[in-house]
């Protein structure tokens, strides 16, 4: 009897949820594609040729695969770069072609696109660059430079941005600490980074290398990504423990994530950036870091007028350290 009192209170039980549960489809607000665009420029010993990635977005949900992904990337456009005195017009370079950059080149723009080890040949991926400014014909690039691009494209008009390469904040010195479980655990170790802050609004981004793997974003320990502002250091002496960049396609070892092995060389990018490409990788970042059935929608923040994404300046210096 009992048992039959639990099947009846279960089916019961089933019945009321089943009836209230109801499939949500949200309401599309898609109203055609905007132009998305990812570009940098650069100055200090990590500088890279000025490139520039443009793309449409595509309906949430739609059907899309690899095969499509070629159908989102925006060609013929005029991609042009002013520093207020000069202007440069960036070269269009797809597919296999991107074979021909600097390989920091390549691969900065393949890690942008989101698909380091893409076989080239079998989709139509392209950048705009610009090949005159580092060999000293094209675009004075410098620390305190503000640099205007200007795109124009068929399908979406006139698409603009701004951006500053602020001043670089030397390190003064890094080291590495043993693990917190030592000497249980003695082969990983942490990562310390040590530098003086000046007054006034500062904004940094890290990245990090080890060994001879790429160099992938970093985040300084205690915030959820790679940018950090000085608000609670300002105009002070100070030290970040900094967490491995690591491949974001790839799953972390819960084990080993966010440290060093010894015997690893690494190296520490530190770089500066202005206020909107700081505003864009925060918003960025904590959106992804957020996601899940709980998490609170997070509007990316633009400094693209015209169309989404970024259009950021930096200036970067690289440190190394052999454990």
């Amino acid at each position: 009897m009992y048992r039959f009192v639990c099947l009846a209170l279960c089916f019961l039980l089933w019945g009321l949820l089943g009836s209230c549960e109801k499939e949500f489809n949200p309401q599309s607000t898609f109203s055609g594609p905007q132009l998305v665009v990812e570009g940098y420029v650069t100055a200090g010993d990590a500088a890279l040729p000025p490139y520039v990635i443009l793309t449409r977005t595509t309906e949430y949900s739609s059907n899309f695969g690899f095969n499509d992904l070629g159908n989102l990337f925006v060609n013929d456009a005029d991609v042009r770069i002013t520093d207020g005195t000069d202007t440069v017009q960036l070269l269009e370079i797809c597919a296999s072609d991107l074979n021909i950059l600097p390989e920091p080149l390549r691969q900065a723009a393949l890690q942008a696109i989101g698909l380091p080890d893409i076989d080239l040949s079998i989709t139509d991926l392209c950048i705009y660059v610009d090949l005159l400014s580092p060999l000293g014909f094209g675009l004075d690039i410098r620390e305190g430079g503000q640099y205007d691009l200007v795109i124009e494209t068929t399908e979406f008009g006139t698409t603009t941005a701004t951006t500053t390469i602020p001043d670089q904040v030397e390190v003064d010195s890094m080291i590495y600490r043993n693990h917190p479980s030592y000497p249980e655990n003695d082969s990983l170790v942490e990562l310390f980074v040590f530098f003086k802050d000046p007054v006034g609004p500062n904004y940094y981004r890290t990245f990090t290398q080890r060994n001879n793997e790429a160099m992938y974003p970093s985040s300084t320990n205690g915030t959820r990504g790679s940018v950090t502002d000085d608000r609670i250091f300002e105009g002070r002496d100070f030290n970040f423990g900094i967490t491995r960049g690591q491949n974001p396609n790839e799953a972390p070892d819960i084990e080993t994530f966010g440290y060093f092995w010894r015997g690893d060389t690494i190296t520490f990018r530190g770089c500066n950036i202005d206020y909107a490409h700081f505003r864009f990788w925060q918003t960025r970042e904590y959106g992804s870091a957020s996601q899940g059935p709980f998490s609170s929608y997070t509007r990316i923040e633009s400094n693209i007028k015209g169309g989404l994404g970024v259009w950021g300046g930096y200036t970067g210096r690289n440190y190394t350290l052999i454990v």
